[in-house]
């Protein structure tokens, strides 16, 4: 990783509850960040008082546009010049829009929203920000195990996540010519703050997705995200860590409740 440089890291939605984690985890291995929100801006001032000097940038753009790119590349492009002891060595896509919507109601205008931010965004932001990283890199893509069992109440959102699992795989051989790698972590249900996630039903049938049982921490994301940045997962790429707690293998809550109207019980 080159001993006398800093990491830098990119955070997509870093100052959401799974983003905020990830900043957090990275902060204390030792990485300087960029961090990216789309529109909390006094949450992002918190997070970037909590973290310091950690944190050398704070973009606020949305990813639904291509403009929305590139105001994070040229962000990494200034820190990088500003701060010639630190070097890009990771990017962690986690940004997107969540839950929904399903096969009736979807409109053209949706799926392109979805696609945008869940696919398009990690997809450029990969390929622009991979010509600047070195050897020992690593991108990793945050999915979701929607991806992996049949919710029709999601499937514009499930689409999304199963395309970016998709590139991952693709990217890894053009990527590791130049000794990047690119991985994705899938979680299940998460606790992200939501006040549903506070109530004894919400978690009983959110638990019932888990052959484990329960509701993930974000903590349990980010330490995933790390270790697939961290030269521990040196002979990792093209791949997929399932930190579901098993949940493409259990049982599902009867009703036909899709993902979206589950997390937004409160």
């Amino acid at each position: 990783m080159g001993e006398p440089f800093g990491r830098l890291a990119v955070v997509t939605g870093g100052t959401g509850g799974i983003g905020t984690a990830i900043a957090r985890k990275l902060a204390a291995d030792g990485y300087k960040l960029v961090l990216h929100h789309v529109a909390d801006v006094s949450r992002a001032m918190r997070v970037q008082r909590e973290l310091g000097a950690s944190v050398l940038d704070v973009v606020r753009s949305d990813l639904r546009s291509v403009e929305g790119v590139e105001a994070i590349i040229a962000s990494v492009s200034t820190v990088l010049s500003e701060h010639r002891s630190v070097r890009l060595a990771g990017l962690v896509n986690n940004a997107a829009v969540m839950l929904g919507p399903g096969l009736r109601e979807a409109r053209p205008e949706d799926f392109d929203e979805y696609f945008a931010v869940n696919v398009r965004a990690p997809f450029f932001l990969s390929q622009r920000l991979s010509e600047k990283m070195g050897e020992g890199s690593s991108i990793v893509n945050v999915s979701s195990v929607a991806a992996h069992f049949s919710s029709p109440g999601d499937i514009v959102y499930a689409m999304s996540k199963t395309a970016i699992e998709a590139f991952a795989r693709h990217a890894a051989p053009a990527l590791a010519e130049r000794g990047i790698r690119i991985n994705t972590v899938v979680p299940g249900f998460t606790d992200n703050g939501h006040p549903a996630f506070q109530l004894a039903e919400v978690q009983q049938r959110l638990s019932s997705f888990s052959v484990l049982g329960g509701v993930a921490e974000p903590s349990t994301v980010a330490d995933a995200v790390a270790f697939l940045l961290s030269e521990t997962s040196a002979r990792t790429t093209g791949t997929t860590l399932d930190v579901s707690g098993g949940g493409a293998l259990g049982s599902r809550p009867a009703g036909g409740m899709s993902l979206r109207d589950l997390a937004r019980r409160s």
